[in-house]
């Protein structure tokens, strides 16, 4: 088959990407060809293969499939769909000229979920990415997603009854460190290869996080050697020390359980790292529960206030002080909402609030409408705003009184 070369798209150490058209089927595609200077070494030729024959068999959405494998001259050669986009890197570049655009983070941790997606079902099939890095997401120009380059991927034991990637030759187990150490967890980074397993990728996914909240990777030194010890020790800045990640709390919670040094503290698995990032996003579901017997007060007039509730189910009696006694002023039920004044005017509560049945509710504070909505995004923006408002006319009814 002909393909007519386009032009390079990108090249690298190890290999070179080209345009093709190919007139058969009248469409483009990508060509990945190992290097040149490489061409003469038999490692090099099979990791290459190697990648090309586990990427074909990785069949999934988030996962660029392989159309053909050549060997021509002594250089291996594979094609593969063209992607017309940018890599994520490009993506997080735009954005670093809006840090506070909200809607631009709840794009990209949807970009992020996706390669979750592609990571999750790599490992259903025994294989692990070992390479996570902006440079390696690829974002369409229609909302595709691809995890790329699996150059160096590990082949780790498949779950039972899960069907196994097969390659050619051996695949080659022996210390050596491979991958970007920018973004490499502490065992990957020490190089002993049989370490490496499901959660090695959950260390580059929280990596992968911190650089989306911070710009930067997490690991950094004047030169190789040096961002490779940190890597080793997992030395990096907490992300809720910079700039953006101060905006976001519970994202940053989250990137440093996934980038535990020990293994067996971050997730569990890649699904539970993507069910807690989900969980950020949608904020409503992790306001916390507490649950009031009958006759039992949730709050008290003239006490500091500094939680509000939403009842989710049950019901509850509004009660005020009038005149020495207690009067019912309201009942409340599932939906509604009280406390809000207190901790957007961080006054004393107006009224006692006591449970007439079981009673559950759900408890926001201020900070954890910081923390959950956050600055960084419009609708955290907007209840803060409004709150602040609201005490300043507050305060200025109050001089006039």
């Amino acid at each position: 088959m002909s393909l007519e070369d386009e032009g390079e798209i990108a090249s690298g150490g190890t290999a070179t990407v080209r345009r093709m058209y190919d007139p058969s089927l009248r469409r483009r595609v990508a060509m990945k060809t190992l290097a040149a200077h490489l061409a003469g070494s038999a490692r090099a030729q099979r990791d290459f293969l190697q990648e090309a024959e586990i990427t074909a068999q990785l069949e999934h959405p988030n996962i660029i499939p392989i159309h053909q494998l050549a060997v021509v001259g002594g250089r291996a050669s594979f094609s593969m769909r063209l992607i017309r986009g940018q890599t994520l890197l490009d993506v997080l570049r735009d954005w670093s000229s809006l840090p506070d655009d909200g809607d631009a983070l709840y794009r990209v941790l949807n970009v992020f979920l996706h390669v979750c997606d592609a990571v999750a079902y790599a490992h259903s099939r025994g294989v692990v990415h070992g390479d996570i890095k902006p440079e390696n997401v690829m974002v369409g120009s229609f909302g595709e997603v691809y995890l790329v380059d699996w150059g160096v991927a590990s082949l780790i034991p498949a779950p039972a009854g899960a069907e196994t990637i097969s390659v050619s030759t051996e695949r080659l187990t022996q210390s050596g460190v491979r991958g970007t150490p920018a973004f490499m967890s502490p065992e990957q980074a020490k190089g002993v290869l049989p370490e490496i397993g499901e959660r090695t990728d959950v260390f580059g996914l929280g990596a992968l996080l911190y650089f989306i909240l911070t710009g930067h990777p997490p690991f950094e030194g004047a030169s190789a050697s040096e961002t490779l010890t940190r890597a080793r020790n997992g030395l990096f800045l907490d992300p809720e020390r910079t700039e953006r990640g101060a905006r976001a709390q519970a994202l940053c919670r989250i990137v440093r359980k996934a980038m535990s040094r020990a293994a067996d503290e971050r997730h569990a698995s890649v699904l539970e790292l993507q069910e807690d990032v989900r969980g950020f996003l949608n904020v409503g579901l992790h306001f916390p529960s507490r649950v009031f017997e009958p006759g039992a007060v949730i709050v008290r007039e003239g006490e500091a206030g500094d939680e509000a509730f939403i009842i989710t189910s049950g019901n509850c009696m509004v009660l005020k002080l009038d005149r020495g006694e207690q009067r019912l002023v309201r009942r409340l039920g599932p939906g509604d909402v009280f406390g809000e004044t207190a901790i957007l005017l961080r006054t004393s509560r107006t009224a006692t609030v006591v449970a007439t049945d079981d009673v559950t509710v759900k408890i926001v504070t201020r900070p954890l409408i910081e923390d959950r909505l956050g600055p960084s995004t419009w609708l955290g923006r907007f209840v803060l705003a409004l709150a602040d408002r609201y005490r300043e006319v507050d305060e200025q009814l109050s001089r006039l009184k």
